[in-house]
């Protein structure tokens, strides 16, 4: 009788242990065209920054939101992931930052997750940053407003 105890705990250890890996597998990074300074900076889009990990479950639950957000927005806004899953990719989110002049925002949120920023395209300053909300609609009034202050100026 306790060996089958602790058989099905084993089992069910190991499946847990498997469906963990498979979720974990499966969140990666989303992949966004590089960005080049010089359009960025001429553009004057706003920035729309994914701060990502793969063992975030918040980021896990808002995958699709931002599979959205590349749908409606990608010709209109720039478009960044920065990956803080380990050191490595860390160290290159904090390099592509440095990169577009956003290092001090990168500074300000580095390490954080599950969160999706936007930033004024001029100014890099964050006009909206919205953590976990699985409503398309409150990302898209966040960055249709981002939208018309760049249109205004």
């Amino acid at each position: 009788m306790l060996k089958k105890v602790l058989l099905v705990a084993a089992s069910c250890a190991l499946a847990l242990a498997v469906a963990g890996y498979v979720v974990y597998a499966g969140n990666s990074a989303p992949v966004v065209p590089p960005l080049s300074v010089a359009e960025t900076a001429a553009s004057g889009k706003p920035y729309v920054v994914k701060l990502h990990a793969q063992w975030c479950p918040v980021c896990l639950v808002t995958k699709s939101i931002w599979s959205d957000i590349e749908a409606e927005y990608s010709e209109r806004v720039n478009l960044l992931v920065l990956d803080f899953t380990d050191e490595a990719n860390t160290d290159a989110s904090r390099a592509e930052a440095r990169r577009l002049g956003l290092d001090q925002f990168f500074d300000e949120y580095a390490g954080a997750t599950g969160i999706i920023v936007v930033l004024d395209g001029r100014t890099k300053a964050v006009r909206a940053s919205i953590h976990g909300s699985r409503e398309f609609a409150d990302y898209r009034a966040a960055i249709d407003e981002a939208l018309n202050g760049a249109a205004t100026r």
